[in-house]
């Protein structure tokens, strides 16, 4: 992933405290996630994540910079069968 940056004209004090920065700068996004470092994993934390919940929809929202990074996702839920509920694009593309 690429990352991102949160301007500080968007930050509520609700992210400002989940995310542990402070109000008034730009928070910049990482580009990656802790929790999984490939598609696969990421649906399977997302499948994780849904059983969790009880059965609440599960996606994800990214900002693509190259097409083999969306083909790379979805040919994972194709070897996977783990779909996600929705996916939110994000960005001028």
């Amino acid at each position: 992933g690429h990352g991102g940056i949160l301007p500080a004209s968007k930050l509520t004090e609700e992210i400002a405290e989940i995310r542990g920065v402070k109000m008034g700068a730009d928070v910049h996004s990482p580009p990656r996630h802790a929790a999984f470092s490939n598609p696969a994993e990421m649906l399977q934390f997302a499948a994780q994540l849904r059983e969790l919940s009880g059965g609440k929809p599960v996606g994800i929202k990214l900002c693509i910079g190259y097409p083999v990074e969306f083909a790379a996702i979805v040919r994972a839920m194709v070897d996977t069968g783990i779909r996600l509920d929705f996916i939110t694009v994000d960005g001028g593309e």
